[in-house]
């Protein structure tokens, strides 16, 4: 039986030295995301940016706050949504698809179950920013 390698950010993306998708980033974070990057000992005003309710990685200089433009400073701790790109949540359509920004998109395939970790992952974010508007009502 033949075997088929799935290619992830592991290997082609470091192999083509690409980091179009840390470039400008508007990447989404939980909670659970945030937690392990301070475990690392970054405090939040270091990488956490708020907007419109949502919690996002912070850019500097044009890319995310953690690539020195070379690589990723926290690559095997680096959040979820940052894992399985290139594929990302069309909000229009509400489904899963490959990024089209991604140059290397054409040399990946995702699976049912990489699906169905972005579904999960798009639930859990927008949980948590209803608890964080919620919560924000009650103190006013």
């Amino acid at each position: 039986m033949k075997q088929v390698h799935q290619r992830n950010m592991t290997t082609i993306c470091l192999q083509t030295n690409c980091h179009q998708c840390c470039t400008n980033t508007n990447m989404l974070l939980s909670r659970k995301d945030i937690e392990n990057i301070q475990h690392l000992g970054y405090e939040t005003r270091f990488f956490l940016r708020k907007k419109d309710g949502w919690y996002q990685l912070r850019n500097t200089k044009g890319r995310c706050v953690f690539h020195n433009g070379t690589c990723c400073q926290i690559y095997t701790h680096r959040p979820e949504g940052c894992r399985l790109y290139p594929i990302v949540y069309n909000t229009d359509d509400r489904c899963a698809i490959l990024d089209e920004e991604c140059p290397q998109k054409h040399t990946f395939t995702f699976s049912k179950t990489r699906k169905q970790q972005l579904t999960r992952l798009i639930s859990t974010l927008k949980h948590e920013r209803e608890e964080r508007k919620t919560q924000t009502k009650k103190r006013i």
